[in-house]
């Protein structure tokens, strides 16, 4: 918990992350969403418990369940649909919970399916 994902191994300029974070934050996106992008989001969460991440102002959110004694890797893409001048990742964490981010935009996407 005391990195931030890799991501920029994967191409991605990183925008924001932070590293063992407890509790309920949120962090600005920088420059706000762009339309037609995908926002790449990996997280690690370590201790029992449930993350929730939203990308504000959308409707777009995912959950991990995070384990005790085990540290959990995810990545999720989520292509934006509309431009903000604004945005925001809202992270709600469930109590003991430790974790990791860094989110950033990804030139290369995954085709979807």
């Amino acid at each position: 918990m005391d990195r931030a994902p890799a991501i920029g191994a994967d191409g991605m300029t990183p925008l924001v992350g932070d590293t063992a974070v407890k509790g309920d934050v949120v962090y600005p996106i920088p420059g706000g969403i762009k339309a037609g992008e995908t926002l790449a989001v990996a997280v690690n969460c370590q201790g029992a418990g449930r993350l929730t991440v939203r990308v504000q102002p959308t409707d777009v959110s995912f959950q991990l369940l995070c384990e005790k004694g085990k540290v959990l890797p995810a990545l999720n893409e989520i292509g934006m649909p509309e431009n903000r001048s604004s945005g925001s990742l809202r992270f709600t964490s469930g109590p003991g919970l430790t974790w990791s981010f860094a989110a950033g935009w990804d030139p290369n996407p995954p085709e979807r399916q």
